[in-house]
């Protein structure tokens, strides 16, 4: 018997693109935009744009081009698996065991953490290039920053960070500020448009290790830097507890979940925005600015400079 290639496999883009504005009617975070996003669907299918696509792979990543066209929205696409899409969207559980097991596996990549150093003048530094769950990585996370804990400042690398939990975002925020602050310190919020409900990231009264208080932290910036990096280096901006070296992120403040679309497409749909309690706003499509703003290779030079003449000046 012949085998069939799984990316030929044989689909109706118009099916696809209508469940698809179902699920964005249904859950995107601002469903004012999901009219002009049909129109622009519309018009593609009427034109013939993916007429002859077989290539599921391809297909995915024409309509994630059009969505982006009209929403600006990096965190909105459509993905397709080749294995089969698995049917586990429970709106009502955070975590399913996939999504958990999924987490667990990230230990494979060291929870993404790269680099914990101290340089030269008793200057911390710390790389990772993911946000993952507390459950499994805090305990990493916390060894790093007890490593770090006597350094006369700490340098923050999210220049490779794409992004991962906001409840990472929440637990290393409240590394760097006073536990006995921590009720009035709100981080951040997400408002939920499937639920109608705003969810509240507040300072933890409690964390496994010393905090990191009253010395200089510097994070650096990339355009790669994204989604819960940005948030994490927003927070810390807004409430004026970090400076921010090098580019301007790249604009992601929707959170959201994958729903299946069919047997073999999926959608990541963002139905949560981030809602600084600071600024009342947040970074989505014109991402973090830096505080100082230069070329992220330069970036790691110019916060060490600055951490270096700072502590100077504080020890004096």
């Amino acid at each position: 018997m012949q085998s069939i290639d799984a990316t030929q496999q044989t689909f109706s883009p118009q099916a696809i693109i209508e469940e698809l504005l179902k699920q964005m009617g249904e859950k995107y975070v601002f469903p004012e935009v999901v009219p002009e996003v049909a129109a622009a669907l519309h018009q593609h299918l009427a034109a013939g744009t993916y007429a002859d696509m077989h290539d599921g792979e391809l297909f995915a990543q024409t309509i994630t081009a059009h969505l982006r066209e009209v929403t600006h929205d990096k965190h909105l696409r459509l993905f397709y698996q080749a294995a089969g899409v698995p049917q586990h969207i429970d709106e009502h559980e955070d975590y399913t065991p996939e999504e958990i097991e999924r987490i667990r596996q990230k230990s494979k990549e060291n929870y993404g953490l790269k680099k914990v150093e101290i340089l030269d003048g008793n200057i911390g530094y710390l790389q990772f290039n993911k946000f993952v769950h507390p459950h499994f990585a805090g305990e990493s996370m916390n060894a790093a920053l007890t490593f770090l804990i006597y350094t006369r400042a700490m340098i923050i690398d999210l220049r490779s960070n794409g992004g991962g939990e906001p409840t990472m975002v929440q637990f290393l925020c409240s590394y760097f500020f006073d536990a006995f602050a921590s009720e009035t310190i709100q981080l951040n919020a997400l408002y939920d448009r499937r639920k109608d409900v705003l969810h509240q990231y507040w300072a933890l009264s409690y964390v496994p290790g010393k905090r990191y208080l009253d010395r200089p932290l510097y994070l650096l910036t990339s355009q790669r830097t994204f989604s819960a990096a940005e948030e994490f280096t927003y927070n810390l901006q807004q409430l004026k507890r970090a400076l921010v070296i090098g580019e301007t992120t790249g604009g992601g403040a929707h959170a959201g979940l994958r729903y299946p679309i069919d047997t073999h497409f999926e959608a990541f749909i963002p139905c949560l925005r981030a809602i600084n309690p600071t600024s009342k706003t947040n970074w989505e499509g014109v991402g973090v600015q830096p505080d100082v703003p230069v070329v992220q290779a330069e970036a790691l030079e110019v916060a060490y400079q600055r951490a270096l003449t700072e502590a100077k000046e504080t020890s004096e």
